[in-house]
């Protein structure tokens, strides 16, 4: 019997800690559901990026006819797109996010894919809603993702604020923008061409920048499937997306050394409008450089923090530490080769940069990173 009851309590004991430890892994795993998947959803959205990169002529002027109409001779080709594909620290890439860099942490990517994206329109003879062009799965869209620090005030429920007792709920979001093929902006006119040769005016960044933060196309909590915001939450207690263009092998130099991956976008900044990226070497052999060009690979990561940490930092008495900690973010990941000095310091045996930020306030998160290849990407061309 002795041995019995001995025998009873070990098996109770291993029991109860295999329990816990279910309860916590399976309460771990779910906590960053969400993130998972929103982590997927980017990854394979950027995949499919396309600028339909073509070549045409370049020429020269030679004279003007009797009519004054000039003669030219083609030179030489030249690539060309209308589309776009840019990426770097929000405050550079989105307009609006320079007068509040604490806001808008990390990265964000705006770019074109054929997501086959349409307009809803009723239909009067049924009176039902369906997709306007539901055949053309193809057509060009616009997409854009970054991160985002502010309040649910223009989607919670309108029945919400008449109670008076729920607060408005702040959280750290990642955030989507995704028009329909109809509202593809970077068609209209006002912002052709992209990059004009001739006064050297880049009108690379009107074609979201004007529609992003339009009252518009903000999501609110009375849009119905035809009015459809264009921007919108996608996920919750997202501290920052990281994008980093990167070469699919190491180049070797003059000299023989070789450069890292990173090297054609040293400061993540990536224009495919642009024939040199900011930091990187212009192209000496290719007048063009990486003009029209998508980076061959990505190098995406995104931080997410649990529920409760994101509860924890939209707490009243934590706005200093939580504003204290966004400007610290802000301040990251601006320079590829400092990447692994901000994320997890310079000391491998010891936790720093925004890791160990994270773990003096306390927080629990989760770090999501992968190395996608764009398959439109073309550098051949």
């Amino acid at each position: 019997m002795t041995f019995l009851v001995i025998l009873m309590l070990v098996v109770t004991q291993v029991i109860g800690i295999v329990q816990r430890t279910w309860v916590r892994s399976n309460s771990r795993v779910s906590q960053f559901r969400e993130a998972r998947t929103s982590f997927d959803v980017v990854t394979r959205t950027l995949t499919q990026a396309t600028l339909n990169t073509y070549w045409m002529n370049d020429f020269d002027v030679l004279s003007s006819d009797s009519i004054g109409q000039s003669r030219s001779k083609a030179k030489s080709y030249v690539r060309q797109s209308e589309l776009q594909f840019i990426c770097g620290p929000t405050p550079t890439v989105l307009t609006q996010a320079a007068s509040n860099k604490s806001n808008y942490p990390g990265h964000a990517v705006f770019f074109q894919a054929p997501l086959g994206v349409t307009k809803l329109v009723t239909v009067s003879a049924t009176s039902t809603t369906e997709a306007s062009t539901e055949n053309l799965v193809n057509l060009m869209c616009g997409r854009g993702y970054f991160v985002e620090w502010g309040t649910d005030a223009s989607f919670r429920p309108a029945f919400l604020d008449s109670l008076n007792t729920v607060p408005l709920r702040s959280r750290l979001r990642l955030m989507e923008f995704s028009p329909t093929a109809e509202m593809n902006k970077i068609y209209a006119e006002v912002n052709r061409p992209l990059v004009d040769n001739t006064t050297g005016t880049n009108n690379g960044k009107k074609w979201y920048n004007t529609e992003v933060f339009s009252s518009n196309n903000i999501i609110s909590s009375n849009e119905t499937a035809q009015s459809r915001a264009f921007t919108r939450p996608v996920a919750e207690n997202i501290l920052a997306l990281i994008i980093s263009p990167q070469n699919e092998k190491q180049l070797k130099t003059s000299g023989g050394s070789t450069t890292p991956l990173y090297a054609i976008a040293p400061n993540y900044i990536w224009d495919s409008t642009l024939t040199s990226q900011p930091g990187s070497s212009a192209s000496t052999s290719n007048p063009q450089g990486t003009q029209h060009l998508l980076p061959p690979q990505l190098k995406v990561t995104m931080i997410a923090l649990d529920q409760a940490s994101g509860e924890y930092l939209a707490r009243e008495e934590n706005n200093e530490m939580r504003e204290a900690l966004l400007s610290q973010v802000a301040g990251l990941f601006t320079t590829a080769s400092k990447f692994q000095a901000d994320l997890r310091g310079d000391n491998d045996d010891k936790l720093g940069g925004l890791e160990g930020a994270l773990v003096a306030n306390k927080l629990n998160y989760r770090i999501f990173t992968t190395t996608i290849s764009l398959k439109q990407s073309r550098w051949s061309l």
